[in-house]
């Protein structure tokens, strides 16, 4: 029997960003066109927050969502997404950030724009039939727990951290990080997230639009395919 639950899944986190070499939305005109576009497509924000260098639009009734612009440099400057304990699943969240991000495009950016780098950030807790620290630990890791008294103190939790850089044989360079640890919150949940970045630069041309979608299925796809197909592989012998 599986000591995680597999069927159990919560998505707790949904990010996507992009970098791109453009002026951030300094100017309030290009602002309030950007908020109006995104409101044309059923996307409000009651709340706003200015920084120095930063603007954010905030929703936090329904299901929560953010939309932050920011600058990075002269000339680079960021668009990211996220819904923290979002109340609907993914497809909901590719919608919006799809409306977010063609407002963007078509009101924050100058033709043809590059892209510099793009990520997309995903974290869901499981429900282990144990501690999940302890399952981690001993029956994928195959370790014993009384190791742990060489600390001199009890270990309430603890997880796997695992970096992995792009192949050459990608199509698209992606580098993957995967943090898999015990929820400190709740014993019995395994929290696992997982964030792909695309490095390498890239032109938006014309006709071309920005694609939240295809990023944030791919990573969503690996996050409940691979990684769960890794945590849950048979223990050791």
């Amino acid at each position: 029997m599986e000591g995680l639950n597999r069927e159990s899944r919560q998505s707790i986190y949904y990010s996507v960003s992009f970098i791109t070499a453009s002026e951030w939305l300094s100017n309030t005109m290009k602002r309030l066109d950007f908020q109006r576009l995104m409101a044309e497509n059923q996307l409000d924000f009651p709340q706003t927050s200015a920084g120095v260098r930063n603007f954010t639009f905030i929703r936090t009734e329904q299901s929560p969502l953010q939309v932050k612009t920011a600058s990075l440099g002269p000339r680079v400057s960021s668009i990211s997404i996220s819904s923290e304990r979002p109340v609907h699943n993914l497809d909901l969240f590719v919608k919006e950030a799809e409306v977010v991000c063609n407002a963007y495009h078509q009101t924050c950016l100058s033709i043809p724009c590059q892209i510099l780098q793009c990520g997309v950030n995903i974290r869901h807790l499981y429900s282990c039939e144990d501690h999940a620290f302890k399952y981690l630990w001993e029956s994928r890791l195959g370790q014993k727990g009384e190791d742990f008294h060489y600390l001199g103190r009890p270990v309430l939790g603890g997880g796997l951290r695992l970096f992995m850089p792009p192949l050459k044989e990608d199509t698209e360079p992606v580098q993957i990080e995967i943090k898999i640890e015990s929820f400190l919150q709740e014993s019995q949940k395994m929290f696992i997230e997982t964030v792909f970045v695309w490095p390498q630069p890239r032109l938006l041309s014309k006709d071309d639009k920005f694609d939240p979608a295809f990023r944030l299925t791919k990573v969503e796809k690996y996050a409940t395919s691979k990684v769960l197909e890794f945590i849950l592989k048979p223990e050791p012998k």
